[in-house]
């Protein structure tokens, strides 16, 4: 059975000292250090909005009215 961290020496951190805590993450205090960097943030950004508006457009309106479709294929009564 393990003890409790002050009997076995290690050291406990808080659940605020863990959250806020920038030891270790370079760039957890920095933005970013550049152009470059917020070109590839802005990048992200857009590419993310862009697939949020076509899988709601899609899902709105799938626009699919082909009779042939694979999806038809479970409305069929001679399947």
């Amino acid at each position: 059975m393990t003890g409790l961290p002050a009997q076995t020496g290690l050291q406990t951190q808080t659940d605020v000292d863990f959250s806020t805590s920038v030891q270790g993450h370079p760039m957890a205090a920095d933005g970013p250090d550049g152009p470059f960097d917020i070109a590839l943030v802005a990048a992200g950004v857009i590419i993310v909005l862009l697939v949020c508006v076509f899988t709601v457009r899609f899902l709105i309106r799938p626009q699919e009215d082909d009779p042939n479709h694979i999806k038809r294929q479970i409305l069929r009564d001679d399947f």
